[in-house]
């Protein structure tokens, strides 16, 4: 394990605020504990300290309801080559999903960060690719990073639909948790509703979702002003 640093930003004058990115490196075998406390891999071997969102995989099948969808919906499973060799199609489908959600168009694209062991869901309707979901395999733990729908039929719900059949094979394939990455601002509020919810504060797991609400709250107060005019 390395660690390292990118100190951001700081007041000193009349507080005492630091904001600082902790970033590591890890050896394969350090991985599913290094999830466990926390951290979530990045670009390539990097790995960076953020609050993290796991879903306890015995809990959600005890107590999720398989969501209400329409017919049709299709999925089969390739790994990260064959998701490479459909990354056209996958890019078109994040950018209607981008759209939708009205949120920015990330460069370079978390897609072009997809391994050949990682495990893709593709999702069809009427015979066509309209989602992808992709997780990472962390041995008895999984890190769905990314899940990217078009929208072009809503009754689908294929959001809540996914998250339901993903956990529900992990669940057949003896897996125990479920991981949601990154859980900062509004957009990541909907994570709390979750059966088996917890959170990663920075020190432990917690499943008081009252407390993690709060966070997001302040997560949406908060705007930073950059010298260059951007709001972060």
């Amino acid at each position: 394990m390395r660690t390292w640093y990118k100190h951001r930003f700081g007041k000193l004058d009349r507080q005492d605020i630091q904001v600082v990115d902790v970033f590591a490196e890890f050896e394969l075998h350090e991985q599913e504990y290094a999830l466990a406390c926390g951290w979530a891999q990045m670009s390539g071997d990097v790995w960076q300290q953020l609050r993290t969102v796991r879903i306890n995989i015995e809990t959600y099948v005890q107590q999720a309801k398989k969501p209400r969808t329409i017919g049709g919906i299709q999925f089969d499973t390739i790994n990260g080559v064959q998701a490479k060799a459909q990354i056209d199609i996958l890019n078109k489908i994040y950018k209607k999903y981008l759209t939708h959600h009205n949120f920015k168009i990330l460069d370079p694209s978390p897609l072009d960060d997809i391994g050949d062991n990682d495990v893709i869901y593709l999702y069809r309707h009427n015979e066509n690719i309209v989602g992808f979901s992709i997780l990472s395999v962390y041995g008895l733990s999984l890190d769905n990073w990314q899940m990217a729908w078009d929208y072009v039929t809503p009754k689908l719900n294929l959001g809540k639909y996914s998250l339901w059949n993903e956990i529900n094979d992990a669940y057949k394939n003896e897996k125990l948790y479920f991981y949601l990455g990154a859980s900062y601002d509004a957009s990541c509020r909907w994570k709390s509703s979750v059966p088996g919810f917890e959170w990663w504060d920075g020190e432990q797991w917690q499943t008081d979702i009252d407390a993690y609400n709060k966070a997001i709250d302040q997560d949406v107060k908060l705007i930073i002003k950059t010298p260059s005019d951007n709001i972060i």
